[in-house]
């Protein structure tokens, strides 16, 4: 890659100097899912993120069509969500070290329900504790899981934040968008901006204009570094329990479950427009759910999950439909409770069901619950707990079947399940017997990095 001067910046003292890609020296590119991203000119200095906030699964299509407008003017244009799609996010942009603005663009709200807005603005302005935990930050997950230390320290240098809140229209983010591609001669001050946020760790202003390369060098995040290959093996099963997989641990199952949908299922392009592999009623046992957390699921994550299931921490029924915390322990009344008493009363029972769907809202709805049945049944001194989920997204994978370290639900659903198994069965002072899980749709996403 060449390095072309193409100007002067009187603010910061220095050269303005770009990158010259020729069409084989092209920045290294890794997608979770290429029909969220749109890739524009490698020689802009602008990655958009329109920050995802609405229920179902395709935007407004006034948003789609600023969307698509945008990446006129952008090197990456893309929708995000969570931070775990800060992996995919934050690679793309470090292997382009044009890029020096970052433009996050949130319509109708603040923030999303996960507050992917918090913990960018946090990232920026405080950093990282030596765990990688966002410091300051409110978020679910604060932290972007599979980025090393050293590339969210580049990333605060390399690319400053402006953060564009309750978007109702065009106009903010046109006006955002011109600004940045302004030369230093033409600089525009970030408070002339309807509504925006500007967080810079190397301008010493709120100007916005195109500075240049602060690095000369990709910085690569290989995301498929991490990725391993899963094996199952064929173990012998229990005839009461688990007839398709049985495993030890999550980290055990994790891995199995992952290698034998990949073999066994079948592919198909849901409607989101992601690579799915599916196994239908698929069932796996897990005979000590809370023995070991898989690499990749840091410990803050897992408790902050478990907190919010278990004891409503962060619920925030504004943002979402429901919540597992809201469905097990409020809509209808204390479930745990009442089955705790009903298995006191008859151990034997076959009535100890909790229930998480809602007939009258939930068909038809655009988000129902993935998790539905919850059945606890003591045998032999010990508390099983059987889980029904109608789709479970159990984990990610490469096209070649590897295994993505930190996606997935099934590790932080059934860590919180048996967090809830954990305190029924010893309540009943009984041991903690399998948990088992039966997936109507198991599936992998399959990432195309």
């Amino acid at each position: 890659m060449k390095q072309i001067k193409i100007g002067y910046d009187g603010f910061l003292d220095k050269n303005v100097v770009k990158l010259a890609y020729n069409a084989n020296e092209q920045p290294r590119m890794q997608f979770f899912n290429r029909s969220d991203v749109i890739v524009g000119n490698p020689s802009s200095n602008i990655a958009v993120c329109f920050v995802y906030t609405w229920e179902k699964d395709s935007p407004p299509e006034d948003v789609m069509e600023l969307f698509v407008k945008s990446s006129n003017y952008a090197a990456l244009t893309g929708y995000w969500r969570t931070t775990n799609g800060g992996r995919y996010a934050f690679s793309n942009i470090l292997a382009n070290p044009n890029i020096n603005k970052i433009l996050v663009v949130v319509f109708g709200a603040d923030d999303n329900g996960h507050l992917l807005v918090d913990s960018l603005v946090n990232l920026w302005k405080y950093g990282v504790n030596e765990e990688g935990i966002i410091v300051n930050s409110k978020s679910p997950n604060p932290k972007f899981e599979q980025v090393p230390l050293e590339a969210l320290e580049r990333l605060r240098k390399q690319a400053d934040l402006l953060v564009l809140r309750n978007v109702r229209g065009a106009s903010a983010v046109e006006s955002a968008l011109k600004a940045m591609v302004q030369e230093p001669g033409n600089a525009v001050d970030a408070g002339s901006i309807k509504g925006a946020e500007f967080v810079s760790n190397v301008s010493k202003n709120s100007k916005i204009y195109d500075d240049g390369a602060r690095f000369f060098e990709p910085y690569i995040v290989d995301l498929s570094k991490t990725a391993k290959k899963a094996v199952y093996h064929a173990q012998r099963l229990t005839n009461s329990v688990g007839q398709s997989i049985q495993a030890r641990n999550l980290d055990d199952g994790l891995k199995q479950a992952a290698s034998f949908v990949f073999k066994n299922g079948s592919s198909l392009v849901d409607e989101r427009g992601i690579m799915t592999i599916e196994i239908r009623s698929f069932t796996i046992t897990i005979l000590n759910a809370l023995e070991k957390i898989p690499a990749g699921f840091s410990k803050e994550y897992i408790s902050k999950y478990v907190k919010e299931f278990m004891e409503g921490e962060g619920e925030r029924l504004d943002e979402f439909a429901y919540t597992y915390h809201e469905r097990i322990f409020k809509k209808w009344g204390n479930q745990p409770q009442k089955i705790a008493e009903a298995l006191k009363n008859n151990p034997n029972t076959r009535r100890a069901l909790i229930n998480l769907w809602d007939p009258e809202s939930d068909i038809g709805s655009s988000s129902p619950p993935c998790l539905d049945f919850i059945w606890f049944v003591a045998r032999n001194e010990e508390l099983e707990m059987h889980v029904v989920y109608r789709s479970h997204h159990l984990a990610t994978v490469t096209k070649e079947g590897r295994l993505m370290e930190g996606e997935g639900a099934f590790v932080p659903n059934l860590y919180a399940l048996a967090t809830l198994q954990d305190k029924i069965a010893k309540e009943l002072k009984m041991k903690r017997g399998p948990l088992v899980l039966t997936d109507f749709s198991g599936h992998l996403y399959v990432s195309d990095i």
